[in-house]
């Protein structure tokens, strides 16, 4: 199954670029390679993109680290740690995932008198307290980080993990998660203003994930009736309309996102999917009604590693409810809006593995661009014939969000 989907993705990187959103001629060549890399990259980001030999190396590579990490841990004390040794033990042990023995060494490097990897070792201490399911004390690291360093990249992703994992989880957590992305909008939509990124030698943040981080915090600021909402995004809209965005590689997922977060509470734009449902033999036409009752879609492609566990997550988030992951052939491909004789045969794989009440659609390209989805894996909520919600599915909050609608007319799916 992975080497089929290699063989689309190959056959995409080289036909043209993916979902292409506006003239390649009003972008310069190197906007226009910015551009045609952001599927591959994107692709890369998302944790399941290994090979099997891939998965089986990083499955011994944990495996090993977690067992050196709890032998040394038990018999190494910071008195004969040396700083470089004390903090190479935390990452060893966030490798393995051993998040505790992570912390307590962390915590341990970070009281010596002059730690000189301070940053490193608060970041790397986030990432254990996230990983122990504490996003409460995650928070409190996030803003010694921020306090104590100027803010960039680094600080923005870590505030971005803290809030991926509080978000949904209760009130008292989405307001944690609120006050989070005030901090971020505070330093982001200025920089937006003014036309610039958050740039680093090792990390940076490009304008269009500064612009969708603060869209996210505009849809769980709605979720939560706060006044910020229409507020931020009214900032948000009037960036976006700069010209100087026009000619980059930013523009497109700044204008898609935007227009994402603009259907939220609207009509949905389309009666109904005409689709292709996959059987051992054929393709038959499926029509699915959007207009009643509630519908969640999983747009993906077979280039998203991580849109098969997505799809289980969402079927466990929501066991008594219809899924339907839907894609087109051009965004599998790049090109025309015609079956794929290559695709098809993944397509046919993956459905295989989906959960009994995941089915999937093949649907034209046109009704799929209808939503303004640009990154997959995607979901869409629509109850009644409006769209509740239509987001990237990057973590696990964005899950629990999809679904945060529903809580008005039933008790929210459980984990």
């Amino acid at each position: 199954m992975r080497e089929l989907a290699f063989v689309a993705l190959l056959s995409a990187l080289t036909c043209g670029p993916i979902l292409a959103q506006e003239d390649p001629t009003a972008l310069s060549p190197s906007e226009a390679y910015k551009a045609a890399l952001a599927p591959l990259k994107a692709a890369r980001a998302q944790p399941d993109d290994l090979t099997d030999a891939d998965k089986f190396a990083l499955a011994i590579g944990m495996a090993q680290a977690s067992h050196d990490c709890l032998a040394l841990a038990s018999k190494k004390s910071t008195d004969d740690a040396n700083e470089k040794e004390l903090l190479a033990l935390g990452e060893l042990c966030i490798f393995g995932q051993a998040f505790e023995p992570a912390r307590a060494t962390l915590v341990s490097y970070l009281s010596l008198p002059q730690p000189p990897e301070k940053k490193l070792a608060m970041v790397l201490l986030v990432r254990a307290l996230l990983g122990l399911n504490e996003p409460a004390p995650a928070e409190r690291e996030v803003r010694s980080l921020q306090h104590d360093f100027p803010y960039d990249a680094q600080i923005h992703f870590a505030m971005d993990q803290v809030i991926d994992a509080a978000e949904g989880l209760n009130d008292w957590f989405d307001n944690l998660a609120l006050q989070l992305c005030t901090s971020q909008n505070a330093v982001t939509l200025p920089l937006l203003a003014g036309g610039k990124a958050l740039d680093g030698n090792e990390v940076a943040a490009s304008s269009s994930v500064l612009f969708n981080d603060a869209l996210r915090c505009v849809s769980l600021a709605r979720s939560r009736d706060d006044p910020s909402a229409p507020t931020t995004l009214h900032q948000l809209s009037e960036i976006a309309q700069m010209p100087n965005w026009q000619g980059t590689a930013d523009y497109a997922p700044m204008q898609a996102g935007l227009e994402r977060e603009k259907m939220i509470g609207g009509q949905v734009p389309l009666r109904s999917l005409h689709g292709l449902k996959l059987t051992n033999t054929s393709l038959l036409p499926h029509m699915l009604s959007l207009n009643h009752g509630t519908v969640v879609l999983l747009p993906f492609t077979v280039w998203s590693p991580s849109a098969a566990d997505e799809a289980s997550h969402l079927a466990k988030l929501a066991p008594q409810q219809t899924i339907y992951a839907i894609t087109s052939w051009s965004a599998n491909t790049g090109r025309d809006d015609a079956p794929s004789n290559e695709i098809l045969t993944t397509l046919r794989l993956w459905q295989q593995s989906l959960p009994p009440h995941v089915r999937m659609l093949v649907v034209p390209n046109t009704e799929l661009s209808a939503f303004h989805v640009d990154s997959f894996p995607a979901g869409i909520l629509i109850r009644d014939g409006k769209v509740r919600s239509n987001s990237v599915l990057s973590s696990a909050g964005a899950e629990r969000m999809l679904f945060h609608p529903l809580a008005d007319h039933a008790a929210r799916p459980s984990e």
